[in-house]
Formats: structure tokens, sequence, C-alpha cells
């Protein structure tokens, strides 16, 4: 090595240095990934998080023929914090308008009223669910298929807005929901 011209210990020492910055590359790449894969199990396991809110299960119903409404329920938003938050708005590329809505059963007559806000009190739960609290959609660009995903903005007054997913699953009505009958 004493023998080798000065260019050629700095072509060595460039080498050198180029393979500890690819190792350090390749390790950034890694832990990308492996973040990026944490997140895209977190959006298959439809469970999201903003601040101290967990929003899990976000689902609708396909929409049958031409129908360009649809209802989107969330199996749970829990306030893990010490502080009030709230449901204020809603909204989706996918359709023209989104609002939150309750249905009351009023003289065996389903009916649907708007409503502002929501409200997650801390250390609490709250659901939307088929027939009680729910996300209406209007004006659905197109019909709502088994298996499709498309995403939704939830905002809170506390924690800001969130994307999320929901997901077109199949459901049926339990037989003690069916409309019309009585024991």
């Amino acid at each position: 090595m004493k023998d080798l011209p000065v260019w050629a210990l700095d072509q060595r020492l460039s080498i050198k240095l180029q393979r500890w910055f690819m190792k350090k590359i390749a390790k950034t790449i890694l832990i990308i990934l492996i973040i990026m894969f944490g997140k895209i199990q977190n959006l298959s396991a439809g469970s999201y998080s903003i601040e101290e809110l967990i929003i899990s299960d976000i689902w609708t119903r396909p929409t049958p023929g031409r129908a360009k409404t649809a209802a989107v329920y969330i199996g749970r938003i829990q306030n893990t914090g010490q502080v009030v938050d709230t449901l204020i708005g809603v909204s989706s590329p996918f359709v023209v308008n989104s609002m939150i809505h309750k249905t009351v059963v009023d003289d065996g007559v389903a009916k649907m009223s708007h409503i502002k806000e929501l409200k997650i009190h801390p250390g609490q739960s709250l659901s939307l669910k088929p027939n009680d609290l729910h996300i209406m959609m209007m004006g659905i660009q197109k019909p709502l298929t088994v298996g499709e995903v498309f995403p939704m903005i939830l905002e809170f007054k506390r924690s800001g807005k969130i994307e999320v997913f929901v997901k077109v699953k199949k459901f049926s009505i339990p037989m003690k929901m069916k409309m019309g009958q009585e024991k």
C-alpha cells in the first residue's frame, strides 16, 4: 500500500465511503418499509388513531341498483384522552354530500334526522350502527359493491381531520330487527 499513488488511496477510501453510505441507505429503506408495512396492516385491520381517538370497523353495505345514497357505520370511536372531542364533519371525494344522521322510530315509522355533531366523552366510546347513528352519503358517484374500499374524511373539533377507508361488506339484518315483525 505504501507504493500506491495518492489517487489510488483516495479511490480506495472513496469506495469504502460509498459502501458505508449504501449500507446506511439500505437500513433506512428497510426501516421505511417496516413502517409502511405496519401502516398497511393498520389499514387492513380497519383501525385508525388521531390524538386520543381510536376509530375502528368503518363499513357500508352494497348499494342496490342505481341507488345514490348509502349509510356508513363505525364500529367504535373510542376517546382514550381526558378531554371531550366532537365529530363535526364528514366528507368523501366519492360522494356529493355527507352528514351525520340519527334514525328515530316514531309511531312505527323510521325517520332520519340530521345531527350537527357527536360528542365522544373521555374514557367512553361511541358507535354508529344500523337503525341508529350513521353517516348518510348522498350523491354516490357509482354503485357500491362488496369488497370495494373508498376514502372518507372524519373531522373532529379537537383532534382535526383523519382520512379513513370505508369497506363495502355484505350485511344481513338479524331476525329481531326486520321491519314489520313483532314479538
